[in-house]
């Protein structure tokens, strides 16, 4: 689903923050009892909902049997690249493969798209994430404007063509918290 600007986002519900808070807990906090560890997972889990519910982008979202979101990854398209980011909201998300289908069909959408020539899989959040994408023939890049250029339009859905001029300019603010972040997004 297409995030445009002049509407709430797609994933603005409770169900999709709830989703990112679980995320964040998974790796920060130790254990059910480390309330630091919590807190600052909530603090990170309300900037990161916040950033990706003001990007510009598309949201695939994932549900289990019963109807609720497991997880959904958040996707960009600017310039020459396509940047990904995921969200679990549980272990069932983890382990049903979501962030394998998920890097799939952003690889592929990567190799469709005219003028694309670099999936970014955006920051791990740990070392075992990393070796992971490691695993699958990623390269972790520290210095991610070399390789990833994100110079250029925004673009939409299964679209080649760049979207409004209204909507580039409400959107251009990704670019900005993306550099921000200071993480590398590769």
């Amino acid at each position: 689903r297409i995030i445009r600007g002049g509407k709430p986002a797609p994933h603005s519900s409770l169900a999709h923050f709830r989703c990112v808070v679980e995320h964040e807990v998974r790796l920060i906090a130790l254990d059910e009892n480390d309330t630091e560890g919590f807190l600052q997972a909530l603090s990170m889990a309300v900037g990161r909902y916040i950033e990706t519910t003001r990007m510009a982008g598309e949201i695939q979202e994932y549900r289990n049997a019963d109807g609720a979101v497991i997880a959904f990854a958040h996707e960009v398209r600017k310039g020459r690249a396509i940047r990904g980011q995921w969200f679990y909201s549980s272990d069932e998300a983890s382990k049903s493969y979501v962030w394998f289908h998920s890097v799939q069909e952003l690889v592929r959408r990567a190799i469709e798209a005219k003028n694309i020539d670099t999936a970014d899989l955006g920051p791990s959040g740990s070392d075992a994430f990393s070796e992971l994408k490691s695993k699958y023939g990623f390269a972790s890049v520290v210095d991610w404007p070399r390789v990833a250029d994100y110079i250029g339009p925004f673009f939409f859905g299964d679209n080649d063509e760049p979207g409004s001029d209204a909507e580039l300019k409400e959107q251009f603010m990704m670019l900005r918290l993306l550099r921000a972040m200071g993480e590398p997004l590769i």
